[in-house]
């Protein structure tokens, strides 16, 4: 619940909303379970799947505090379940680096008229790639890499495409809930 800390009043208003502070932190801490228990694979990556909803809580409530806030709340939590030997500060660069570039994608892709299921598609691809990238140069530079760059990152490769998939799924499963960008705005705007 470490979002709790990241609610700011300015003019008496809240920056986030309720609702869309819940749906992030139900999603952190899914993504969080999955991050941890998911076993470490070729040289200490795996699957992040804490990135997916990292994804899918910027996407429904893309505003610039939750853009940060989660961010920041991902990069600690992949920084204290990480399996890669002396992963913890390429962990928390990365997420940081890789929340701000999806942040200015979904910026860019707003003003496309697509669907918004091909967006999260684009999102969880490009973001993934950078991500991995991220984590790999920082953790090269900063610790050395347990195997050849080229092979870790086929893992990266690898993982986009799975996270595609992931993404673009839970992203139909939350938005047949009724829990979509849209419909998480429409809601806070009746209260309004």
């Amino acid at each position: 619940m470490l979002f709790l800390f990241y609610i700011l009043k300015m003019k008496g208003e809240f920056i986030m909303k309720v609702k869309q502070l819940t749906m992030s932190a139900i999603l952190l801490a899914i993504g969080a379970i999955l991050h941890y228990i998911v076993p470490g694979t070729f040289a200490g990556l795996k699957p992040d799947f804490l990135l997916s909803m990292m994804f899918l809580a910027i996407f429904i409530n893309f505003n610039p505090t939750n853009l940060a806030a989660t961010s920041i709340v991902c990069g600690l939590i992949s920084a204290m379940t990480t399996q890669f030997p002396g992963g913890q500060l390429p962990n928390i660069i990365d997420k940081c680096v890789t929340g701000i570039v999806v942040g200015l994608m979904i910026y860019a892709l707003k003003k496309l008229s697509i669907s918004e299921t091909v967006k999260m598609g684009v999102v969880g691809f490009v973001g993934t790639i950078v991500s991995g990238t991220t984590f790999l140069a920082s953790a090269l530079l900063l610790v050395g890499l347990p195997g050849p760059f080229a092979v870790l990152y086929t893992g990266v490769i690898v993982a986009s495409i799975g996270n595609v998939i992931f993404v673009v799924m839970l992203y139909q499963i939350i938005t047949r809930a009724g829990l979509s960008r849209l419909t998480l705005s429409q809601s806070q705007e009746k209260i309004d």
